[in-house]
């Protein structure tokens, strides 16, 4: 068997017109409905499996888990204060036909939503060494 040449392209690469995305602003994805339906799927799933009798995972496993959804949070605070801004700048032009205050509460609650879960991501991130210490105080398959 080769070796894989480092300079060949890597998965999604080498089908013609699925190349990889660059990163930044100019990354093509999906549209935010299909990326919004998948996280609530996601969001559905993670919270059946954490609140469904018998045991779900490790005590390891679910400090990752934790760790996801710091990272999660954070991004779910861009994205809605991203939303907050795009509203705000609508008004004045896409939106302008909406009455201006249901737009100014709109972006609002936005914002305001924003901001409460950007506090819960920095809440469990405050919480991480309190984790990590459960964490190595049972054993590594200790099942929850």
């Amino acid at each position: 068997m080769r070796g894989r040449n480092p300079k060949a392209p890597e998965g999604g690469e080498r089908v013609r017109g699925h190349e990889q995305n660059p990163p930044g602003p100019h990354r093509t994805s999906l549209p935010p409905t299909v990326v919004a339906s998948h996280f609530r799927a996601c969001a559905d799933d993670l919270a059946v499996s954490l609140t469904a009798s018998g045991t779900a995972a490790t005590v390891p496993e679910l400090l990752k888990v934790v760790r996801h959804l710091v990272a999660g949070q954070q991004a779910l605070a861009i994205a809605l204060e991203g939303m907050a801004g795009r509203v705000e700048v609508g008004s004045e032009g896409a939106l302008s036909t909406a009455p201006l205050v249901d737009v100014e509460v709109v972006a609002e609650v936005l914002r305001a939503a924003a901001t409460a879960v950007g506090c819960s991501a920095d809440a469990l991130a405050e919480s991480r060494p309190s984790f990590e210490c459960v964490s190595e105080s049972v054993a590594p398959d200790t099942r929850l």
